[in-house]
């Protein structure tokens, strides 16, 4: 099809009158906005659960607890407690734990 009978065909559909739509128009709209939305609605959590299945979400998870893993032990030493502190454990709870990721970087410092 060469330019001018693109221009002919273009030019052929601008003088025909628009098709009126049916009268049940709006009302099909909205029964297939309510179709589509209750569709999505019913797919729940199982797509966004199957998503994370994918090989490369897989491959770099475990790619980083790996990392985590060979990592941690090196920076994480045994620390020189008293015996009343190390007893009962309570310093689980206090903010300089050793098992808390911030009493681990305070001791990286």
């Amino acid at each position: 099809m060469n330019y001018r009978d693109f221009e002919d065909l273009l030019g052929e559909f601008r003088r025909r009158d628009v098709p009126a739509l049916p009268g049940s128009f709006p009302s099909d709209i909205l029964r297939e906005i309510r179709r589509r939305t209750a569709a999505g609605r019913e797919a729940g959590w199982l797509p966004l659960l199957l998503s994370l299945f994918r090989p490369s979400l897989l491959a770099a998870g475990l790619s980083v607890a790996i990392a985590v893993g060979v990592v941690m032990p090196g920076i994480v030493r045994p620390a020189d407690r008293s015996p009343v502190a190390s007893g009962p454990d309570l310093n689980v709870f206090s903010t300089d734990s050793p098992y808390f990721p911030s009493g681990l970087l305070a001791k990286t410092r």
